[in-house]
């Protein structure tokens, strides 16, 4: 009987305990993630970056990871303390859910597109090598984008709006066999495919690059190029390890609060919330680790702020310089 009363109160305190510091850890981890978004933005669109098709899928998952802020922590942020819902109404209803859901399945797809790609570039077939063009980097994220929406559609009208139900409930989800199969389809998809598929080709990528130092040096003018490649590769091994280690917490109390009933209740949902936090780190981190090991990644991003203060001399001098040519322009009046 002990046990029995004192759960309840254990729960209690962790739910009310836990309220603020995630308030705060989500305030914290938006304003990251859009400052090193912005930052990777600036430094791949860098010529010698976008010469390579990977960063092409980098840049396409950016868009993914700013909409999934707005949907999620910021969201979460004016809920708790404006009160403000974002899903009050029936069309932001089935808008904010489907974006909830399908941004981070969009950011998953990318890093998948990104490691086959890479692992096209490391081998050694033409034919293989061929694949991994912007052309054909550009035309897959369109056709990625376009198939994955569809696949995503139903979360347009499986939640609806009702305003009988308490705030926090008014954007609620219908309950049918047909929809608990296709969300367990979305489970597998999204966390196990796509982790699977991004250890695969994460493994073939290393062993691809490491096989390639018993071979003859390539010629100098294709050396600068294959650097940048493999700096592009080691970044992307970085930026699945990452995905493992912060998105598979989340992807475990998922699957226990929605699968499991009696585990749907404020305790385990305070749970699910703290691992959330967790996984925004996974949209931030990557960033210092690409300036950390990433030599190219870095040079291009000192060469950025060293353009951008040269940018905001000429600038300040130019600015200077205008009075005194308005000054010589001015005819002078000699008569007393």
């Amino acid at each position: 009987m002990s046990n029995t009363t004192s759960s309840p109160a254990n729960q209690y305190d962790l739910v009310q305990a836990a309220k603020q510091p995630i308030i705060y850890s989500y305030s914290v981890t938006m304003t990251f993630i859009v400052i090193t978004s912005i930052l990777n933005v600036s430094v791949l669109c860098r010529r010698v970056l976008r010469s390579s098709s990977c960063t092409y899928y980098f840049l396409a998952s950016v868009p993914t990871v700013l909409a999934y802020v707005v949907v999620s922590p910021v969201n979460a942020v004016l809920v708790q303390t404006y009160g403000f819902y974002m899903s009050g109404t029936p069309v932001a209803c089935k808008i904010v859910s489907f974006l909830s859901y399908a941004t981070s399945l969009w950011y998953g797809l990318m890093l998948v597109c990104a490691s086959i790609d890479r692992y096209f570039s490391s081998s050694t077939s033409v034919r293989l090598r061929r694949l991994s063009q912007v052309r054909v980097a550009q035309r897959i994220i369109i056709i990625v984008w376009i198939l994955s929406s569809i696949y995503m559609s139903p979360f347009l009208f499986i939640y609806y709006y009702d305003p009988n139900y308490a705030n926090s409930k008014k954007c609620t989800q219908y309950s049918s066999t047909l929809i608990a199969v296709y969300l367990m389809t979305r489970v597998i998809f999204y966390y196990f495919l796509i982790p699977i598929i991004l250890g695969i080709f994460g493994v073939l990528t290393i062993y691809n690059i490491r096989s390639q130092k018993h071979r003859v040096a390539p010629m100098n003018q294709a050396s600068l190029s294959r650097r940048t490649e493999g700096q592009l590769a080691r970044m992307l091994i970085i930026q699945v390890a990452m995905y493992l280690l912060f998105f598979t917490p989340s992807g475990v109390t998922y699957i226990l609060v929605t699968f499991v009933p009696s585990m749907n209740t404020s305790y385990y949902q305070t749970i699910r919330s703290l691992t959330n936090v967790w996984q925004q780190g996974g949209y931030f981190i990557s960033f210092f680790l690409y300036v950390l090991t990433g030599k190219i990644y870095r040079e291009e991003l000192k060469n950025m702020f060293k353009c951008n203060r040269i940018h905001h001399r000429i600038l300040q001098q130019t600015a200077a310089d205008i009075p005194m040519n308005l000054l010589a322009n001015v005819p002078v009046n000699t008569r007393i």
